[in-house]
């Protein structure tokens, strides 16, 4: 039976409306749900009018379908079959709006954290949604679920007659922040969602100078190249030379040299290119998160540090995704805690006086791990990452001074001495 059957292709449009309702069904069921904002909620209403969406569009389609016209048929078919992978795709997000569930959330967490992010990024009318994963690590969508909807359901505005500004109900500024689900309630760990909002706010300070570092890189890169490519190839022909007798025309030699070269220096500068985005990026979220939630995101990042069987010194490469070494990272926001006015605590301000003990004693071991200098001595193993990190470095410092200076008045009792911090705050009297 050919594919483009009739009744195949009337019965997987049925297929296609089934699957769009039961996302509406499994929405319309979630709205009666308790949840600690609104984020979920919009995203739910967001999915049922999607999904009324591409109904609209489903029949439209079947009904333009002209049997008689073979080419036609097989056209519209895969028309068909693009809708339906928008409404699977669509589908496999009702994870998020399930996963935000009062009772899955560390919820009396949602809304401050949601407050202070509007506070951290003005103007962007942000909206986070909080989920857990079963994937043991904190993770945060850095593409704005808007964007990704409005890109895979505008082709189809001109087949419906709804205006897809109707269809889009979450905010134009829309993120999913993730956690383990086993951390739920552990409030501590959580502190870690600052280096999430890290991410975001770190993106447009990284753009400004990406198209400069990364020539620069280049330039680096290039004669380091061209030196360690002459070299081993004057070895190797030398060695053939000797070996055969016979001599290779040079016009030929410069060509294979000439090939060589171009290839290692593209793969080098991607290799490079990796390295400095994501190791830039991810010391910037941790440097934004700690001015934002002060040394307890230190004791966070030292808590999944540990948690790394492979050590604190790792070289970044493709199976790590170029992240920094950790013992790096700790350094960059030890500094950062250093400038702050927290240490040493006041003891005066705790009931308990172990606690103000129990916490300077974990900033020195914290401390004293950064000393060692083991994770740049692995950098400086290879000549393309030790290149790289020479602009991060660079940039950090940048970065430093830019993010204090916009985020210190929100962290001012960080870094004011006479803060009444202790006094505003119960939990340490």
């Amino acid at each position: 039976m050919n594919i483009y059957n009739k009744k195949l292709i009337e019965e997987y449009t049925f297929q296609i409306i089934s699957r769009a309702k039961s996302i509406i069904t499994r929405c319309n069921s979630l709205l009666s749900q308790d949840f600690a904002s609104d984020a979920p909620k919009r995203l739910a209403e967001t999915l049922i009018k999607s999904c009324e969406y591409l109904e609209e569009a489903t029949i439209y389609f079947y009904k333009d379908i002209e049997w008689s016209n073979t080419k036609k048929v097989e056209a519209s078919f895969t028309l068909l079959q693009a809708i339906d992978s928008v409404v699977r795709d669509i589908g496999a997000h009702i994870r998020y709006i399930d996963g935000a569930l009062t009772q899955k959330l560390p919820w009396s967490f949602v809304i401050p954290i949601q407050k202070n992010i509007k506070n951290y990024l003005p103007g962007t009318d942000i909206e986070i949604l909080l989920r857990p994963q079963w994937k043991y690590n904190y993770t945060i969508i850095t593409d704005n679920l808007y964007d990704y909807y409005y890109k895979i359901l505008s082709p189809y505005e001109l087949f419906t007659k709804t205006d897809l500004k109707d269809v889009l109900k979450i905010s134009k500024n829309f993120y999913i922040i993730s956690f383990p689900t086993i951390e739920r309630k552990n409030i501590l760990l959580h502190c870690l969602l600052g280096h999430e909002i890290g991410h975001l706010a770190s993106k447009e300070f990284i753009k400004r100078f990406r198209e400069k570092a990364l020539q620069n890189i280049k330039n680096d890169i290039n004669p380091v190249i061209v030196k360690d490519i002459n070299a081993r190839f004057d070895e190797v022909m030398n060695k053939k030379k000797t070996e055969n007798g016979t001599e290779i025309p040079p016009l030929f030699l410069h060509e294979i040299k000439k090939g060589l070269i171009q290839e290692e220096l593209s793969r080098a500068i991607r290799k490079a290119t990796k390295a400095w985005e994501n190791g830039l990026e991810e010391i910037l979220s941790d440097i934004i998160g700690c001015i934002l939630f002060g040394p307890a995101l230190l004791f966070s990042l030292l808590e999944i540090a540990l948690q790394k069987s492979d050590g604190l010194d790792v070289k970044p490469s493709d199976e790590n995704r170029y992240y920094p070494p950790w013992r790096m990272r700790l350094r960059e926001v030890v500094n950062i805690v250093n400038d702050m006015t927290v240490f040493p605590l006041p003891k005066d301000k705790f009931k308990n006086k172990n606690i103000p003990q129990s916490v300077s004693e974990r900033f020195d071991i914290i401390k004293d791990i950064v000393k060692e200098e083991t994770d740049q001595k692995q950098i400086e193993t290879d000549v393309t990452l030790n290149i790289s990190y020479k602009y991060i470095k660079e940039h950090i410092t940048e970065g430093k001074k830019f993010f204090i200076e916009k985020y210190k008045p929100l962290s001012k009792d960080f870094y004011n001495k006479e803060s009444d911090f202790y006094e505003k705050n119960t939990t340490f009297n």
